[in-house]
């Protein structure tokens, strides 16, 4: 196969080439023309990029009582019709459970159900100490990533001992772990507060987890990370109030990384509407319940920044579907309003258009932080992330010029609503390409395909901007 006439954009440079594939790898970019028998696709006009890589979804998770809404089957697929050809899902252990037990039951969520590629994180609910040793089988098992809460005390929040115990674990693997950055026990008491006060509406799930809570708990982690000198990362960055913390520890030599998502960077906090409102609008609020809430449009605009200086080095969706009908609108109060939002399928048409059409990021940066950063991070380069001979041909074609407006009913995930509903963007996939196999063709997966595969993955290299 031959991709011809197309821009291809690395994270370095943007030129035009060819590529040619063999046997689902990349064996060629450059000037090239097509050989007798060769498959063409004819790319003029449009961008070939990497596949993208999600670093943070969360498919069939068991939560607040309720699953979410997309399963393996339903995610990947709207996965692959955004762009998206590998996600890293959070495999959960329970209380109770064993870090293999864990691991175990994704592995049977996902497998033979999976479209595109996939790798986990292990999520950590608590700390046990034979969790040190556990740590490194799930290592040899190609998971080299973890993940702590420090919110959502009860069910998933741990103690900083447990984090401190954790990131020494990592430290002699090399592994690193991802950090949920709230801080629980204040969470709590703010939602006392405005439930006392009679403040039972979506609206006030804001003003329960502040921007300052997020600092803090970044702050936090890393004085204990640094008794460590571990690698470790921070999830879904909300907050403009976090980026000087991010750059302090660096400067003091912290291993840190941070990951934001598309709705910190498009979204804000005036989609909660407002604090007295009739049944519609408190479920219009309900779509945007999640941790960390929506904040403010200068947050945003700090968050842009940080992505094109290189103080956020990723991009992740957070993908948390949870239908209205039956989920969120079941909820008496915004502390049972089960958290998150579905996205997984519009993380590249929004960062392309916000980003690259509106001048916050170049067109090489958009790359970096959808694609090859991410496959550095968490032990997946040089076969995934780039465009290169001896890489996975995992490619979207991607025009640049395509203009429409998101509805849900053209997407593909098995939630009931979109949180951009209504949005113009500029920037489309158009065809999608797995090891060399096309699964999308216009903007539609095609139909009956084959499962995608477990993704074994190497150590983090910390060294990415």
């Amino acid at each position: 196969m031959l991709f011809t006439g197309g821009t291809v954009v690395t994270a370095q440079a943007a030129a035009p080439a060819a590529v040619r594939v063999v046997d689902g790898v990349v064996s060629e970019v450059g000037d090239l023309t097509a050989l007798p028998g060769e498959e063409v696709v004819d790319c003029h006009g449009c961008l070939v990029l990497p596949g993208g890589i999600d670093t943070h979804t969360h498919l069939q998770l068991e939560s607040m009582g309720t699953v979410t809404a997309d399963d393996f089957g339903s995610g990947t697929r709207s996965a692959l019709a955004g762009g998206t050809t590998t996600v890293l899902d959070f495999a959960t252990q329970f209380h109770g459970e064993s870090l293999a037990q864990g691991l175990a039951h994704w592995h049977t969520k996902a497998a033979g159900n999976a479209v595109c590629d996939y790798g986990f994180h292990l999520a950590m609910t608590q700390w046990r100490p034979e969790f040190a040793d556990e740590m490194a089988d799930m290592a040899a098992a190609g998971v080299t990533s973890f993940k702590m809460y420090l919110a959502y005390r009860n069910t998933m929040m741990v103690e900083d001992d447990e984090v401190y115990a954790a990131l020494s674990a990592a430290a002699d693997l090399g592994c690193t772990i991802g950090f949920h950055c709230e801080n629980g026990r204040i969470i709590d008491v703010l939602a006392a507060q405005q439930l006392a006060a009679g403040h039972t509406g979506a609206y006030w799930h804001q003003h329960t987890r502040p921007p300052e809570l997020e600092a803090e708990a970044l702050t936090r982690l890393g004085m204990i990370a640094g008794l460590s000198e571990a690698p470790h990362y921070v999830v879904h960055l909300s907050a403009g109030l976090s980026i000087p913390v991010l750059r302090a520890a660096r400067a003091a030599g912290s291993l840190v990384i941070a990951e934001t998502c598309p709705q910190y960077l498009v979204l804000d906090g005036s989609a909660y509407g407002e604090p007295d409102t009739d049944r519609d609008g408190e479920l219009e609020a309900r779509k945007y319940v999640m941790s960390p809430p929506l904040r403010t449009p200068a947050d945003s605009d700090l968050l842009w920044k940080a992505l094109a200086d290189g103080d956020i080095q990723f991009v992740g969706t957070d993908h948390c579907s949870f239908r209205i009908a039956g989920q969120k609108d079941a909820a008496v109060d915004f502390r049972e309003v089960p958290n998150g939002a579905p996205g997984l399928e519009l993380r590249l048409p929004l960062l392309y258009s916000y980003g690259v059409g509106g001048g916050r990021i170049s067109l090489e940066r958009f790359v970096a932080v959808v694609a090859e950063n991410p496959a550095r991070y968490f032990g997946l380069y040089p076969r995934k992330g780039v465009i290169a001979p001896g890489s996975d041909a995992d490619i979207v074609v991607f025009d640049p010029s395509a203009t429409w407006t998101i509805r849900h009913d053209l997407l593909h995930d098995g939630c009931d609503y979109s949180p951009y509903e209504g949005r113009e963007l500029t920037g489309r996939v158009r065809d999608v390409f797995l090891r060399g196999r096309r699964v999308v063709r216009d903007g539609e997966p095609l139909k009956d395909l084959p499962p995608g595969g477990f993704i074994r993955r190497g150590l983090p290299d910390n060294e990415i901007r």
